[in-house]
């Protein structure tokens, strides 16, 4: 599928020597579909135009929340199943994210600096950069451990691919900060995981991880950054909630979340060999749905800053096509004959919405402290130091600038100072990526 045939390492390189984020996306999908893509909503690399499935003799058991059982859970949706939900798109998200790109490309350029870039979005009043980062690693290895069990530690490749999908939601990075090398995590940067997963023969799983991580990279910055009305606002969720067809919100829902690169992860750990594309994209749908399904149960849901079913007009009968999509695609993965550990995947929301820390610490708006094991664990994971000098300054400085409108005195004038101070600046490629012949 991919229309990339060198090194994930490679195609990082001419990604990083993109010029602004809407060039980076334009290079990225031509990595992804190929230049003759119309980018419209046949393109898969931001929509999934689904087509019909053939079934066979399923792997696993099937879910026992499924479309017969939904109506007996009124917590989770009175109506039960209200299928079949229509499984195409009648929003093309390209001239919005462009719309939303061109702006702030636009913005940081004529006035160097941003505030928002590296503020923090978790809403749990973290203090230090460090906070937010060892907590997205908690989380990475508690997600592991509820998808893969005793397994989780099997690859830490995948565990650090996860934690930079995780801060990614959590922290407001410029994407091309990412893939230049400027952001690190416990010392590492994407381009030191893109080298590590060359180096372990990852082939093209490497690729589709790193550009499903920079589509991520990329629609999370144009979510948080169109968040607020003003100017520069384009109204991408307002587009997307508006749309008669539940599938354009779940779609980009997806990309937000990097399902699909964690899925392929969950699928290396798991040693589940060869799976194909819509078993990736309908495990990674199920994922996020379940996570949302259970996040609304639990009264968590209600806090987030985006709700793909949000509509003053018509949230219930939207929130009844979320749930049915999700019965629909988690039956199609069992009867088709995706592995376990897809389908575990798919309905895994369930499980650790209720398990794991961050769902409650966004519940109750604060971070609990790390125990004792999993310290040990993150030290043994991903190191000793979870951030460096210049991080802990550029988001001290963010926050501070977010939330007072003023530098400090004393303190860095601006992000884009700290910036420019910073050595890691970019990887070694300087010049605007063309696609290979």
């Amino acid at each position: 599928m991919l229309a990339w045939k060198g090194t994930a390492h490679e195609a990082l390189e001419q990604l990083s020597g993109t010029r602004g984020i809407q060039e980076m996306l334009h290079l990225a999908h031509d990595f992804w579909c190929g230049s003759d893509c119309a980018r419209d909503m046949a393109c898969t690399f931001l929509h999934y135009p689904r087509n019909g499935v053939d079934t066979t003799v399923p792997q696993t058991t099937r879910s026992r929340y499924n479309k017969q059982t939904a109506h007996l859970y009124g917590v989770m949706g009175e109506g039960g199943y209200a299928g079949p939900v229509p499984q195409y798109h009648e929003v093309n998200v390209w001239p919005l994210l462009d719309k939303v790109l061109e702006r702030w490309d636009a913005t940081e350029e004529r006035r160097g600096r941003i505030p928002a870039h590296y503020s923090d979005w978790t809403k749990k009043h973290d203090a230090e950069a460090a906070d937010t980062v060892s907590r997205a690693c908690r989380d990475t290895v508690q997600w592991m451990a509820c998808w893969c069990g005793e397994d989780y530690d099997a690859d830490p490749l995948g565990l650090h691919y996860i934690a930079f999908a995780t801060i990614i939601d959590d922290i407001c990075i410029p994407p091309l900060d990412l893939v230049r090398g400027r952001f690190r995590m416990y010392g590492r940067s994407v381009g030191d995981l893109m080298r590590e997963m060359d180096a372990a023969d990852w082939g093209r799983d490497a690729v589709h991880a790193l550009l499903s991580l920079v589509r991520q990279a990329i629609v999370q910055y144009a979510e948080k950054m169109d968040f607020r009305p003003g100017e520069a606002h384009v109204g991408l969720h307002e587009a997307l909630n508006s749309s008669p067809n539940m599938w354009d919100g779940v779609i980009f829902r997806g990309n937000t979340g990097n399902a699909y690169g964690t899925a392929i992860m969950v699928v290396r750990n798991s040693a589940a060999g060869p799976v194909s594309f819509p078993w990736l994209m309908d495990s990674a749908i199920c994922d996020c749905l379940s996570m949302d399904l259970s996040k609304s149960a639990l009264g968590v849901y209600s806090v987030d800053n985006h709700q793909p079913t949000s509509n003053d007009r018509r949230s219930e009968s939207r929130k009844a096509s979320y749930r049915s999509i999700y019965l629909d695609l988690i039956d199609d993965l069992v009867f088709t004959g995706a592995p376990e550990s897809l389908v575990h995947f798919g309905r895994s929301g369930f499980l650790f919405v209720q398990l794991q820390d961050r769902y409650q610490e966004r519940r109750r708006g604060k971070r609990f402290p790390l125990a004792p094991p999993m310290l040990r664990e993150l030290t043994r994971l991903f190191g000793e130091k979870p951030t460096d000098k210049w991080l802990d300054e550029a988001f001290a400085a963010a926050n501070r600038m977010r939330l007072t409108g003023s530098p400090g005195v004393g303190e860095p004038q601006d992000v884009e100072r700290l910036h420019r101070l910073h050595t890691g600046v970019r990887q070694e490629s300087t010049q605007a990526a063309r696609l290979p012949a």
